[in-house]
């Protein structure tokens, strides 16, 4: 037994992006990889599906991945692979297929707030696909109950699904929401995180507010997002610090009174999960699995998607009142450690794969 954990008598072969890339998927397997996974295992491989920035790129790391796989896939008993939708799709269950052949237990581990887009609109050949991938899994993972209903009435059978929490190492101190003053913003900017949104709700709130910043870290439409505050009259009120890591990163989380990530989609974001880890008051919208994590109103706010009015009016109510952040931030913090620490969901993990072992 590792850390208190059960120990999982198997040879488990994980699959998921290069762990030198950037995003949540990337966060949530060194999360468990740092709380103890591959001591819990009789033996523990991690697999990148390799780097690409082009097409081409891509489908040349994957077909050196592919084969790399195809020559330690048969040595192992429990086959756990992390997918999105669309190409991440496409690579993973080419290998679901192999495994399954093989005759290996196999665990689909989804991420991505846009399935239900990409399912919807791939069409009946797309659609027939993803169900006779997910059909041959063992087992489906998905990161929330509203995932799991989902999944549950168009993807595969409601037997075969387990919910399990993207999960956070906890700080041992929080930050100090109510003696900070900026609005912190973690992601790629890019539609579906909605940074204009928060821009446009940051020109309604800022004048009233001259000591607040609103803080961009994040990889993407970059120049897009600068033209936008420009055109609204706050360049000079905002930062924009490109994709942001390690203590970089701790540095913006200890400047925020406040956080903010109004989506249009989500599976469950790690940025909310470590910012209420910390203590920081999250403001969000009501999307994927981020209703199970924020109690609108008591440990967060909640807002709907595409509404900048409503987005200004919440951090209006937060930066005026130190207090309310205080108390809305402590609240954050312990449901993290409450429901969603790193050593909590890893748990969680091993019971499925300790299950696996066992024949349930």
């Amino acid at each position: 037994m590792t850390k208190g954990y059960p120990h999982v008598h198997a040879k488990v072969l994980m699959v998921g992006p290069d762990l030198s890339l950037h995003g949540g998927i990337v966060s949530v397997v060194k999360g468990y990889l740092d709380a103890g996974l591959p001591e819990a295992c009789d033996a523990f491989e991690y697999l990148g599906t390799g780097i690409g920035s082009s097409k081409l790129g891509k489908s040349v790391a994957f077909s050196r991945a592919l084969i790399r796989y195809a020559m330690i896939m048969p040595s192992y008993d429990i086959i756990h692979l992390h997918i999105s939708a669309r190409g991440s799709y496409k690579r993973k269950s080419i290998m679901a297929r192999m495994a399954h052949k093989a005759g290996k237990y196999v665990i689909l581990h989804d991420h991505d707030g846009e399935f239900k887009k990409a399912f919807e609109e791939g069409g009946d050949p797309y659609r027939r696909d993803v169900r006779k991938t997910f059909s041959i899994a063992d087992r489906v993972v998905v990161l929330s109950e509203e995932w799991r209903d989902y999944f549950s009435k168009n993807v595969c059978d409601l037997e075969k699904i387990d919910v399990v929490h993207n999960g956070v190492k906890v700080p041992d101190q929080p930050c100090s929401p109510c003696s900070r003053q900026d609005v912190l913003f973690l992601g790629r900017l890019d539609a579906r995180k909605s940074p204009d949104v928060l821009l446009r709700a940051s020109r309604e709130i800022l004048s009233r507010f001259p000591g607040t910043k609103v803080v961009f870290g994040g990889d993407g439409e970059v120049e897009k997002n600068k033209s936008l505050a420009a055109e609204l009259g706050i360049a000079d009120r905002c930062e924009f610090h490109g994709w942001v890591a390690g203590a970089e990163r701790e540095e913006l989380f200890e400047r925020a009174a406040v956080y903010c990530l109004p989506s249009k989609n989500e599976g469950l974001p790690m940025s909310v999960l470590e910012a209420m880890a910390r203590g920081i008051p999250t403001v969000a919208t009501p999307v994927g699995g981020i209703p199970q994590v924020i109690n609108d109103g008591v440990d967060g706010v909640l807002i709907p998607v595409d509404n900048h009015q409503a987005l200004a009016v919440a951090l209006s109510h937060l930066l005026e009142s130190s207090e309310l952040r205080k108390e809305m931030g402590t609240l954050a913090r312990k449901k993290i450690l409450s429901s969603f620490d790193i050593n909590l969901l890893l748990s969680e993990i091993l019971d499925i794969y300790c299950n696996a072992t066992s024949g349930n």
